[in-house]
């Protein structure tokens, strides 16, 4: 199975938030837009999903920058197999506290967040997110 392609993420947003998305500079997985005079960020990682029944990805310091620094802040995290899950950043966000970043060479300082059937963790945070996946036809 596949990983939903972003463009469909960035098709339905634009339909939804009357706007036009474009590719924020040097981030393939970022995009940004406005939105009723209201700046849009969305950011659309993606995981494959796990033998354990879960997904997993990394949100770095300057991802996160650029959705805090947004009027309205998309998360769309894409699972292999159907499923997109339409998160509010700045929900997710509260979550996200600096005591969680985890730091290697590869990436640097970032989050590393799990995504199971219905809720994101942050990881080393024992609180869980509820979402709710939206299954597309492929």
């Amino acid at each position: 199975m596949s990983v939903p392609d972003k463009k469909i993420v960035v098709n339905k947003l634009t339909q939804k938030y009357g706007c036009s998305l474009s590719t924020i500079n040097r981030k393939q997985i970022m995009f940004q837009g406005v939105s009723g005079g209201r700046r849009i960020v969305v950011c659309t990682p993606s995981s494959k999903l796990h033998p354990n029944g879960k997904g997993w990805f990394d949100l770095s310091i300057k991802q996160v920058e650029l959705l805090d620094n947004a009027d309205i802040a998309v998360l769309a995290v894409r699972i292999e197999g159907r499923s997109i899950y339409y998160v509010d950043f700045k929900e997710l966000r509260r979550m996200m506290t600096l005591d969680l970043q985890v730091v290697n060479k590869v990436e640097g300082e970032h989050w590393k967040l799990f995504i199971w059937d219905r809720y994101i963790q942050v990881q080393g945070s024992r609180y869980k997110f509820t979402v709710v996946p939206e299954q597309i036809a492929i």
